[in-house]
């Protein structure tokens, strides 16, 4: 089967991602279309890494991915890193294509990440609006014809490479960070439940949030009350902190009138 996935922050109020599947649709009628994660926030990269990082494993060789989120930062951190928004590259990652611009999304999803890279070439600069419709697609189109590589791109290993945050031990705490909040409000850390295990083990630990304090690690959602917090590891085995019935985001309490916490570190204080 002809596979092709699309992540990207076009939502679906619009009719932009329509216009791509059509388009896809129009010329491969057996083509079949997955959205893999089409509501990303606005240019929120990390998290469309995130998604695609954690969906990759679940899909056949050959598969196409469309990765559609440019990176928005300050001329001098995209001068940094070396990251070009208007630069399309194309890998083959664990026998599956992967296609985006250039904003480091290969490191994102495997930091030890060595394939190949290809920078695609395309006719004009008026393709860039709407890249991918005019050039992802394009490009999806000329692999499911078999069309090598080498006829559309050309090797490159001066691509952006970007590494995401990653969780460290002290002798009295573990430090994590929340790398996605999924559509339930739940919120997923870096931290895993081997670093759990290595460093925590049966020790009492506590992991204070803004309106509630963790000493227990559960099993399932089901294993706290209606409304309670729960923290388990979750089918990825990493911690996810959650809200049983309800959004994880109730946690947070309000600092004034107008403006809320916003949890993005996670620690855990580790008690002999």
């Amino acid at each position: 089967m002809q596979l092709i996935t699309i992540t990207t922050d076009l939502g679906y109020r619009d009719p932009y991602l329509a216009m791509v599947k059509g388009l896809i649709y129009s010329k491969q009628p057996n083509c079949k279309i997955v959205d893999l994660a089409c509501d990303v926030k606005q240019h929120a990269h990390g998290e469309g890494a995130f998604a695609l990082k954690s969906a990759l494993p679940y899909f056949p060789e050959n598969t196409i991915h469309l990765f559609a989120i440019k990176s928005l930062s300050s001329n001098a951190t995209n001068a940094h890193l070396g990251l070009d928004n208007k630069r399309y590259l194309i890998t083959k990652y664990n026998k599956q294509y992967i296609i985006s611009p250039d904003n480091g999304l290969y490191t994102l999803i495997d930091k030890g990440f060595n394939e190949p890279v290809y920078q695609l070439y395309f006719e004009n600069e008026h393709q860039h609006p709407f890249y991918l419709r005019d050039i992802f697609v394009d490009v999806a189109l000329k692999l499911l014809s078999n069309l090598d590589l080498k006829e559309f791109s050309l090797p490159t290993e001066d691509y952006c490479k970007s590494y995401n945050f990653e969780s460290f031990a002290t002798p009295s705490n573990l430090q994590g960070k929340v790398l996605y909040e999924d559509d339930f409000g739940n919120l997923i850390t870096s931290i895993t439940k081997q670093e759990f295990e290595t460093h925590v083990g049966n020790k009492r630990f506590s992991i204070e949030l803004p309106s509630s304090r963790v000493e227990k690690i559960y099993d399932t959602y089901d294993d706290v009350k209606h409304g309670d917090v729960v923290c388990f590891f979750n089918s990825m085995n990493l911690l996810e902190i959650a809200l049983n019935g309800q959004s994880a985001t109730k946690i947070v309490i309000s600092k004034t009138l107008f403006e809320k916490y916003h949890i993005d570190k996670i620690i855990i204080d580790i008690y002999d």
